[in-house]
């Protein structure tokens, strides 16, 4: 009789390194916003783990209201992202020629502008590019229909909550790569998988996120990736007070209270507020403080749910 381990081994191979262990870490990860179910793999050797099956059409998955927060959150996110490219700046001796792929609103590239920076950046679709262009005046590629100038290298690419979203990431990491001028460095952002909040969390973590999260990175599967597309990781750091403290209190909410991160979409305006709401948002302010003293002992134990790569040429 098979035993439970062998039983949760499935026939695939890993998609970065193509080893054959594989093994069924959560058969049933539900998306918060469809409901539809997914499992999570994960990988014995590199320990690389990702979400299976990949939709073969992800924009239900990505409604309008998506990340569409109220302009209360907008202007604390704004001054956080401001604080963490004036980090960004300091790793250089002058400002150079930047360029984010998946630059979203483009809060990040308007701060690293007022620094002096020359950027650009990227989106998959005209729609998520517009704002960018139009509230900001930022030159933003569209991938597929405009290509970003041949021959052009940067001083800093960023791919910054973007590379836990493809399909494929192997080939995004190695034409990050090729767009570093030398001495340039790539910085990526991702939750960390190996995290306390992780661990805590399960398939109810927050920054699970599935299926628009399709792999879930860790600080050895990141640097296993990195590797095999001629990138060193100088560091890795966990401190990001705009996600990590924040993801604690609607991860306790999902496991605790089952609330099935219905306080997100309630900041994102995905559905509208009930009377019953309002114990929630009172539960929630309770848990700040101590979601905060769980971030900042995370991050001194190198356990924190953010990590941050800063990546360069091998």
């Amino acid at each position: 009789m098979e035993d439970a381990a062998s039983a949760r081994k499935v026939s695939l191979l890993c998609p970065i390194c193509e080893a054959g262990e594989v093994t069924v870490l959560y058969p049933e990860a539900r998306d918060y916003i469809t409901k539809d179910p997914f499992q999570v793999l994960a990988c014995k050797k590199c320990s690389t783990s990702w979400t299976h099956p990949v939709p073969g059409n992800l924009e239900p998955y990505y409604p309008r209201s998506y990340r569409r927060y109220n302009a209360i959150i907008i202007a604390i996110l704004k001054l956080l992202y401001r604080r963490r490219v004036a980090r960004w700046n300091r790793l250089f001796a002058k400002p150079g020629a930047a360029l984010e792929l998946g630059c979203g609103d483009g809060f990040m590239l308007n701060a690293l502008r007022s620094l002096g920076w020359d950027v650009c950046g990227t989106e998959r679709t005209e729609e998520m590019a517009r704002f960018a262009r139009e509230h900001f005046g930022l030159p933003v590629f569209v991938e597929g229909s405009q290509q970003i100038p041949h021959g052009k290298a940067f001083d800093l690419v960023i791919m910054f909550q973007v590379l836990e979203h493809l399909a494929d990431p192997l080939p995004q990491l190695k034409r990050a790569c090729s767009l570093l001028s030398e001495g340039g460095r790539l910085i990526i952002g991702v939750p960390n998988f190996a995290s306390w909040q992780a661990s805590y969390g399960g398939d109810g973590w927050f920054h699970l996120d599935v299926p628009r999260h399709l792999f879930h990175w860790s600080p050895d599967a990141l640097r296993e990736a990195a590797s095999r597309c001629g990138l060193r990781v100088e560091s890795i750091s966990f401190a990001s007070i705009e996600h990590d403290p924040y993801g604690w209190v609607q991860t306790i909410l999902n496991r605790q209270f089952g609330n099935g991160n219905r306080l997100t979409r309630l900041l994102m305006r995905a559905e509208r507020w009930q009377a019953k709401d309002i114990a929630t948002l009172m539960l929630a302010a309770l848990l700040s403080i101590p979601a905060f003293a769980l971030s900042l002992i995370s991050w001194a134990c190198g356990r924190g749910a953010i990590m941050q790569g800063v990546l360069a040429r091998r």
